[in-house]
């Protein structure tokens, strides 16, 4: 994990994304964490998006809600054992 002033970070944007295999890189302003610069694969940007949209946790927290469970006893009478 690094910490790095914004403006060094702007200077020298590539030599931070060659840090980033390490761990993230925090950007500050004003002393302050502002943003991170994290490494991500390819095959990893959808997982990355559907985790932050807002519209996709809606859709699981309503299907959550609508899920009724089940108890062992009902499972086991459902499937006759």
């Amino acid at each position: 994990m690094k910490v790095a002033p914004m403006g060094d970070v702007r200077n020298n944007f590539a030599r931070y994304l060659a840090a980033v295999k390490d761990g993230p890189v925090f950007v500050t302003k004003n002393g302050k964490v502002t943003a991170v610069i994290e490494h991500i694969e390819d095959r990893d940007i959808e997982d990355y998006l559907l985790e932050r949209s807002p519209r996709f946790r809606a859709m699981l927290d309503k299907a959550k809600g609508e899920r009724q469970g089940m108890s062992l006893s009902q499972y086991r009478k459902s499937r006759g054992i």
